[in-house]
């Protein structure tokens, strides 16, 4: 199987199942032991090479209503920056898009030798993309690497980030709640994310509308912690009113 994998890159369980001569049965067991030793990544009905679902991962996905969504509020989001700002980025897939938008601004190439923008990534797709613009300065915190986040946790991330300060934070989220504020499915991320958003003098929660009432394992911080939300709509009247005592700016796109 591992031999077919390196050539494939990508395999099904009935073409391997034909391919061997075993059963359906056999290469769901062997799929998962592959997934289980790092060796590929399991889909519907088959599984990948780690390098192509990281591809997967990376690239954000089109033709859908969702992805349409992530990219109203990465639109927006983009254009509360300035040419020199140093922002934060946590992970996540409307994180990442808002990213993308930033990082491709024209405005933002520097011609002096200076950073047209510093982007501190928590992240690591975020900062593989970042690396790339000559004009962006890219730092990358320390730490462990959650293998479907790819964010960065851990003592190492958060002793990085006590010693930098940020202009702007982005901050994406599984759930966002008006009792439980923003929340993600690990206490490890969320530690992380906690500490760039206390070292930062925007605080700016991005979510689409599948987030809303939805809580997760983790609290990342409460609404009120926020400076900006960019969400897409509609947005009930008891969250807008949330949002207006506790002086956050509301974005709907």
């Amino acid at each position: 199987m591992l031999s077919l994998l390196s050539r494939a890159k990508r395999l099904s369980v009935a073409e391997v199942a034909a391919e061997l001569g075993i059963s359906a049965s056999t290469v769901r067991r062997d799929f998962v032991e592959m997934e289980r030793a790092q060796l590929a990544r399991r889909t519907h009905g088959g599984i990948v090479a780690i390098d192509v679902a990281y591809s997967l991962a990376t690239t954000p996905r089109s033709g859908d209503e969702e992805a349409a969504q992530r990219e109203r509020v990465a639109e927006l989001a983009a254009s509360f920056v300035s040419p020199g700002q140093i922002l934060g980025f946590n992970g996540g897939r409307t994180t990442t898009s808002t990213a993308r938008r930033i990082l491709s601004r024209p405005d933002l190439d520097s011609h002096d030798g200076t950073p047209g923008l510093t982007a501190v990534c928590a992240a690591l797709n975020i900062a593989t993309e970042a690396v790339l613009r000559p004009s962006v300065r890219t730092v990358v915190l320390g730490g462990v690497a959650e293998p479907y986040s790819f964010e960065l946790t851990g003592p190492l991330a958060t002793a990085t980030m006590r010693d930098l300060w940020l202009d702007t934070m982005f901050i994406g989220t599984v759930g966002l709640d008006i009792a439980a504020g923003l929340t993600c499915n690990s206490d490890a991320e969320a530690s992380v994310t906690r500490m760039m958003i206390a070292h930062s003098r925007r605080t700016v929660g991005l979510a689409t509308a599948d987030k809303l009432d939805h809580r997760a394992l983790s609290a990342i911080c409460p609404l009120a912690a926020l400076t900006d939300l960019v969400i897409t709509g509609p947005v009930r009247e008891d969250l807008r009113a949330h949002l207006a005592e506790n002086s956050v700016r509301l974005h709907e796109v």
